[in-house]
Formats: C-alpha cells, sequence, structure tokens
C-alpha cells in the first residue's frame, strides 16, 4: 500500500473546512432573511387589521408574532448547532 503525504490529506481537510464554512455561512444569511420575511408578514398582519375589520384580529396578531418568534429561535438554535 502506497502511504498518503500528511500534506495532502491537511490540503483536502483545508478544503471541506472551506466548503462546510461557506454552507454555514449561506445557511445563517438565508435564516437572517427569513427573519426579515417574518418582520415583513408581521408589519402586513398590522396593516390589514388596521383596514379590515375581520372579528379575530388578536389572533391574527399572535399568530403572526409566533412565526416571528418561531423564525428568531431557528435562526439562533443554527447558531448553536451548526
Amino acid at each position: 500500500m502506497i502511504p498518503i503525504p500528511g500534506t495532502l490529506i491537511w490540503g483536502v481537510a483545508k478544503g471541506f473546512i472551506l466548503v462546510a464554512f461557506f454552507l454555514y455561512i449561506i445557511i445563517l444569511v438565508a435564516f437572517f432573511l427569513y427573519i426579515i420575511f417574518s418582520l415583513v408578514v408581521v408589519r402586513q398582519v398590522q396593516l390589514m387589521t388596521e383596514t379590515l375589520e375581520v372579528g379575530f384580529e388578536a389572533q391574527l396578531k399572535t399568530i403572526s408574532y409566533l412565526h416571528l418568534a418561531f423564525a428568531i429561535l431557528v435562526f439562533l438554535a443554527a447558531l448553536i448547532v451548526l
């Protein structure tokens, strides 16, 4: 069996680490964009409940805030887990 030089193994490992780091950054950016989307949803629900009277404004606002909280928690979980 031919031995593999240590520099070759180190080069491959550095490549994997670099790819993993870029994936980590891309995932975090995607989750951050989702938080921004959640903020837009909260704002849209707020404007909608001011404009229309549908009878369940409180429930709609609660769901939109829960959605925002879930998005923030997923982002924080990704920071910890990844």
